[in-house]
């Protein structure tokens, strides 16, 4: 059976009931060298905001802030879900989860720090995401003396200020130490949805709690390989796609198989 066959008809035979839920970057936009640049792929907007007006719910749930997800991906009826879900875009402007908000200075200090450390190193990024921070360094000639210098300043902010560190793909983020993650979030959306049935795609370590959520949900996990997959990524259970490309083809035979 082809890639996303099972997901695919599941959805579409309870459409209504369904929600299909997202990550950003790997999976809707291709991992570049430069993480401001990204943008959704040609032709996804149309497909995304034709599958919301038949699905359940069509939602994307981003490590972004939501205001980046909004300004990239505004798409009718497509509900936006920050920060790993910390965030969320509603018709008067961000909605930030309670314990949440209290952290935000202690994540504007760490960033600020980061940026006077780090700023002008070559091929490294200070990446400011509202409640977290990231550091990037895919761009670096060097990729393993790229980490050497940087994991230990982040695990000095991360002491510093009380937050969270959390790995990715050529990437390290602080995120505020709070009892949230895309799987908590997941949960959240399905359970406020009233979703049947529920699909997620995502690409890197990230997303790893939202696989689990959708799994024990009896769920369908979608899997967006791309070059340089974080271990443990490559070998979770599911359908598995071959980069953004191909999951917008399935995105178009989901729409087609809804209509």
């Amino acid at each position: 059976m082809d890639p996303g066959a099972a997901a695919l008809n599941a959805i579409a035979n309870r459409s209504k009931m369904a929600g299909l839920v997202m990550d950003f970057d790997g999976v809707l936009s291709p991992i570049i060298d430069d993480p401001s640049a990204s943008e959704l792929l040609p032709g996804t907007e149309e497909v995304l905001g034709s599958l919301a007006t038949k699905l359940g719910l069509v939602a994307l749930l981003s490590g972004r802030p939501v205001d980046f997800l909004a300004d990239r991906a505004a798409v009718p009826g497509v509900a936006l879900y920050g920060s790993y879900g910390l965030e969320q875009r509603t018709d008067s402007g961000v909605s930030v989860l309670p314990d949440a908000e209290r952290w935000m200075p202690n994540v504007q200090a760490a960033t600020a720090w980061l940026h006077e450390k780090l700023d002008g190193a070559e091929g490294i990024h200070v990446e400011d995401k509202s409640l977290a921070v990231a550091v990037h360094w895919r761009r670096a000639a060097d990729h393993a003396a790229a980490a050497d210098a940087i994991n230990p300043l982040v695990q000095e902010a991360a002491s510093l200020h009380g937050l969270r560190r959390e790995p990715g793909k050529f990437v390290e983020e602080l995120r505020i130490p709070v009892n949230q993650d895309k799987g908590t979030a997941l949960h959240r959306i399905m359970d406020e949805g009233g979703l049947e049935v529920t699909a997620y795609a995502g690409d890197d370590l990230g997303d790893l709690p939202a696989f689990r959520a959708v799994s024990l949900a009896r769920g369908h996990a979608l899997i967006v390989d791309g070059p340089d997959m974080a271990p443990g990524v490559e070998t979770v259970a599911g359908a598995h796609f071959d980069g953004p490309a191909d999951f917008h083809l399935w995105l178009k035979r989901l729409d087609e198989a809804t209509s």
